[in-house]
């Protein structure tokens, strides 16, 4: 395992994993840079899935708001405040394993089986059956922008 101070890691891949009854859930290896990691949890209640964030990530969230000239400053108060307010921070334990909050969980309906699916910095949680009709909308989509990057 890399050391806390390395480069933060890219998520990618999809790994299919259990939550327990304590709503725990296995960080896939590759993802973990210590042998305790820190992350944010915010529920992507229209897209269908928990967003997964590291501290730089949600710390460059506030930095980006704050720079963005079409943001009022009221506007950008209200996002920041809302945003922070409904993240939730989770630190994984020795085994790798973060516990998914409840209310977030039952919002999302995410039991049993889970796919956890890297999304560059960050990465999402998804419920198998959404994370089915997902890959399903968007592969003609995926499809064509590969081809148009020449990949």
């Amino acid at each position: 395992m890399a050391p806390a101070s390395a480069s933060p890691p890219i998520f990618a891949g999809e790994f299919r994993h259990a939550v327990d009854a304590k709503n725990r859930v296995t960080i896939p290896a590759r993802w973990r840079r210590a042998e305790v990691d820190e992350f944010f949890t915010l529920a992507d209640v229209d897209g269908g899935f928990l967003m997964v964030m590291p501290p730089e990530v949600i710390r460059g969230v506030a930095e980006k708001v704050e720079q963005d000239p079409r943001l009022t400053p009221a506007d950008r108060r209200k996002f920041i405040r809302q945003f922070y307010a409904q993240a939730q921070h989770t630190a994984s334990d020795k085994a790798g394993r973060i516990v998914l909050p409840e209310d977030q969980c039952r919002q999302l309906s995410l039991r049993g089986e889970v796919v956890l699916v890297g999304s560059h910095s960050r990465f999402e949680v998804w419920s198998p059956d959404a994370w089915a009709r997902v890959q399903a909308e968007e592969t003609p989509t995926f499809r064509h922008v590969l081809g148009l990057m020449g990949i």
